[in-house]
């Protein structure tokens, strides 16, 4: 696969040796994932001066690592004929493959007329030029009035019908929906599948509506996820091969290091039979703990028993702990909870119920104990934003302590779907602003709350999904002794406290996968791949290509849950 999207990220690049350990970092994580190579961005810099050395920093990349590397060009389209001149430069001498831009660090949106003479020239060179765009609800948009949208991409397009126009991440949050139907007439715009939003059925409308040569594969540096994406797409492996190298076709004849067609041909073909084998089945038990069943208002996947069984089976996937959909947006979620057991009735040996209770609504205790003695469900699901209540509430901590001692598990599940592509009526409590829910969010003092609950009920059995940015810090806070000179802080929990390995975006084994398993702890973890949301693949790699053995993957994978609900 050739990535066309990745971030150079790195603080020194100074030197061949330097530049050597990004190769080589790269190199380790994309062997694993059928990755062969990426198109590098480097840093645009407050000056001319300071963008050339960026973009020779980057045609440096290339030179010292042809194998591994092409390379964009950045220039800010505020410097005028300075920006074209170093343009031409990047592309002519230092052999760069096109323009990428971004409105941050130079606020000027693709329709600016103080653009359009990068996407003359660009016409002239015959590069592409690989523009951020988004499709955000508000209020991103009024924050980020220069960041393009799909719009702009095709006024842009209609400019300049020569202009080979790659509109970036598909999903990096926003409407992807809006998107593709937005620029499927516009035969010179070309969607990269990168972003870290793995909603199913991105890449299959893409294909539908756009045709699979105008796909390209990307990560925008997110490997394990895109490559997930890719990997776990409903298309025929010869066209996820081919999208998978699409990026190829549009560089120019003079890019030196451009795959010759005998060896393009040959890549192609092994990307097929990597496809392929994809498709066998999985021999390991995996248990997806954060799985849904019923009617999701917002896009039409099957979320029927029945659906979510066929996905398993194609995924390979044993066992998923299941909610209602329902009980998230009916008034009384305990609707949810009795359409729950009446769907899945027959499949509780792979279906394992969970209620969703609302602690803010009259007579959930009894809810609660119907659900579990009568309605045999085996843990609780709290989704605050959806029911409108905090996280350390005191309804929560009532609820907690109702569930120890009725000794299920309970399950702290942030959102469902990233709200950046919400629809434009459902406004969350939690997310206000840019960003995801503040209470998951430890950089807003938020995370205390989150705590603070697990260690009011510390004999609670607790499940936390969504919290990747924080693991670390709830596991040693909630559960490890702390000495301090003579201060011993001993007030740790009893219960078990798993976290759902989930929603890791910039997920590299190298680096979040080892502080992972040494910070947080193989027993501490969960698969969650939220099925039938998410793509499962994308959320799999994140266990599948964790730094250690397959027993320890095991216990991820199904072992940790599976003994928490049967102790």
């Amino acid at each position: 696969m050739i990535d066309c999207h990745f971030h150079v990220w790195t603080q020194d690049v100074s030197t061949p040796e330097k530049r050597a350990q990004r190769a080589e970092q790269f190199r380790r994580e994309a062997e694993v994932l059928g990755i062969d190579r990426t198109c590098l961005i480097g840093e645009l810099g407050d000056s001319v001066e300071e963008c050339r050395e960026n973009n020779l920093a980057v045609a440096a990349f290339v030179d010292e690592h042809p194998d591994l590397f092409y390379g964009w060009a950045r220039v800010d389209p505020a410097w005028g004929d300075a920006a074209v001149e170093e343009f031409r430069r990047a592309v002519e001498e230092d052999g760069l493959v096109g323009l990428k831009h971004h409105f941050l660090g130079t606020e000027i949106n693709i329709t600016d007329p103080v653009f359009f003479p990068l996407a003359e020239a660009a016409v002239e060179l015959d590069v592409p030029v690989i523009a951020h765009v988004m499709q955000n609800e508000e209020p991103y948009p009024t924050e980020r009035p220069s960041e393009a949208r799909s719009e702009d991409v095709v006024e842009l397009a209609n400019r300049y019908p020569d202009l080979k126009l790659i509109s970036a991440h598909i999903s990096a949050g926003g409407n992807w929906e809006y998107r593709i139907k937005n620029i499927a007439d516009h035969e010179n715009v070309y969607l990269d599948i990168s972003g870290s939003n793995c909603e199913v059925g991105q890449i299959e409308m893409a294909v539908d509506y756009l045709g699979v040569g105008r796909l390209l594969f990307g990560t925008d540096t997110w490997l394990s996820v895109c490559a997930g994406k890719l990997d776990g797409a409903d298309l025929p492996a010869e066209e996820k091969a081919a999208i998978a190298y699409n990026f190829e076709s549009l560089l120019r004849d003079g890019v030196a290091n451009r795959l010759e067609p005998d060896e393009l041909e040959a890549r192609i073909k092994r990307s097929r039979r990597r496809f392929e084998s994809l498709e066998e089945p999985r021999e390991e038990t995996i248990v997806d703990a954060n799985a849904y069943v019923g009617r999701w208002p917002f896009h039409p996947f099957d979320a029927s028993a029945e659906g979510l069984l066929e996905t398993m089976d194609r995924k390979g996937v044993d066992k998923a702990v299941v909610s209602s959909l329902g009980s998230v947006f009916y008034r009384d979620p305990q609707h949810g909870n009795q359409e729950l057991a009446r769907d899945i009735e027959g499949h509780k040996e792979r279906l394992i119920p969970f209620a969703t209770i609302d602690p803010t609504f009259p007579g959930w205790e009894d809810d609660l104990r119907h659900c579990v003695r009568d309605l045999g469900m085996r843990g609780v699901r709290l989704l605050p934003a959806y029911h409108d209540y905090e996280i350390d509430a005191p309804e929560a901590e009532k609820l907690l302590r109702a569930c120890a001692d009725l000794d299920v598990p309970a399950m702290l599940v942030p959102a469902l779907e990233d709200q950046r592509g919400r629809h434009p009526r459902i406004f969350l409590r939690h997310f206000e602003g840019i960003g995801q829910a503040t209470h998951w969010r430890g950089n807003e003092g938020k995370i205390d709350d989150v705590i603070d609950l697990l260690l009011a009920v510390p004999e609670a059995d607790v499940i936390v999904a969504g919290a990747w940015a924080d693991g670390a810090r709830i596991i040693r806070e909630t559960t490890t002794v702390d000495r301090r000179d003579v201060w011993l802080n001993n007030a740790i929990r009893t219960g078990e406290t798993l976290l759902v390995i989930d929603d890791l975006f910039c997920y590299w084994t190298q680096t979040q996968g080892r502080r992972i398993v040494d910070e947080i702890g193989i027993d501490h973890l969960v698969m969650g791949p939220q099925l039938p949301f998410k793509v499962f693949e994308s959320y799999y790699n994140y266990t599948q290509h964790l730094p250690v053995g397959e027993a320890e993957k095991d216990r991820v994978r199904s072992e940790n849950v599976l003994a928490l609900l049967e102790s």
